[in-house]
């Protein structure tokens, strides 16, 4: 059976090639080095670390691209696909409501820390 996995490294390079900064940049912006693309590491597994820096600070790389070097997208080898939504992801109205009440009373809370840290750095003025 043929491993796909074998050239991931080479289609991180050509994603580091893409970009607008350096290869070295690029590499260290995924927790790596260049040293892991070249000579014997190039044929060693690329990490998951790797991976989910590359997919968060990337988005627009294809992820079924990257990992097996096959395009879903036509539009080229490493476009993103269309932003779908996570199907499994359906909120309720009442877990949407049950979020946005949270949120208000994390803003409520955050607001009154600080007027009370103002107070303790003498920032208040007093109303008169």
């Amino acid at each position: 059976m043929k491993n796909k996995f074998t050239n991931i490294k080479e289609r991180v390079v050509q994603i580091a090639e893409s970009q607008s900064i350096s290869k070295e940049r690029f590499f260290h912006s995924i927790g790596m080095t260049s040293a892991n693309f070249r000579g014997k590491a190039k044929e060693t597994p690329l990490n998951s670390n790797a991976i989910v820096n590359i997919i968060t600070k990337y988005p627009e790389v294809d992820l079924h691209w990257l990992l097996l070097g096959e395009s879903k997208n036509t539009s080229g080898n490493y476009a993103a696909e269309p932003a779908a939504e996570y199907k499994g992801a359906k909120n309720s109205q009442k877990d949407k409501d049950e979020i946005i009440r949270m949120l208000k009373a994390q803003v409520k809370d955050l607001k009154a820390d600080k007027a009370d840290l103002k107070k303790l750095l003498g920032l208040a003025q007093s109303k008169k």
